[in-house]
């Protein structure tokens, strides 16, 4: 249970992050057009694997099973959070799947996806299972 424990608080460190880069988005990548939303996508997917890269390793003695939970765990903790704030803003759940569709440039399916692989994808990298 610690473990997992320790994955929750790691995804947290992602909430602050993606705000912040929310908050990049509508300030200054939005000047320059159609591309804000998808550059958006594409920095928030790199900082949530960075947040992995660095931190997936302190928590010791997982097997492949556990990162590949961490990963889910994350997913669905993202997906939730999201919906909370589209649900606070007034919106439904027809707006989460909307934010899905990538064809408009926006790049959430690329977010959540890395959110999913991170923690899998860096035990693999940092060699911390087969």
């Amino acid at each position: 249970m610690k473990k997992y424990l320790q994955a929750v608080a790691i995804w947290m460190i992602i909430i602050p992050i993606a705000i912040l880069n929310g908050a990049l988005r509508e300030s200054v990548l939005i000047k320059l057009g159609a591309i804000a939303l998808p550059l958006s996508g594409i920095i928030l997917s790199f900082c949530i694997f960075l947040v992995a890269f660095f931190l997936i390793p302190k928590i010791h003695s997982c097997d492949k099973k556990e990162y590949i939970a961490f990963g889910v765990v994350w997913f669905v903790l993202t997906n939730l959070f999201d919906l909370s704030i589209i649900l606070i803003e007034g919106g439904n759940f027809t707006d989460l799947l909307k934010a899905y569709y990538f064809l408009d440039g926006n790049l959430w399916i690329i977010v959540v996806l890395t959110t999913l692989l991170s923690p899998i994808l860096v035990a693999k990298i940092r060699k911390l299972v087969d």
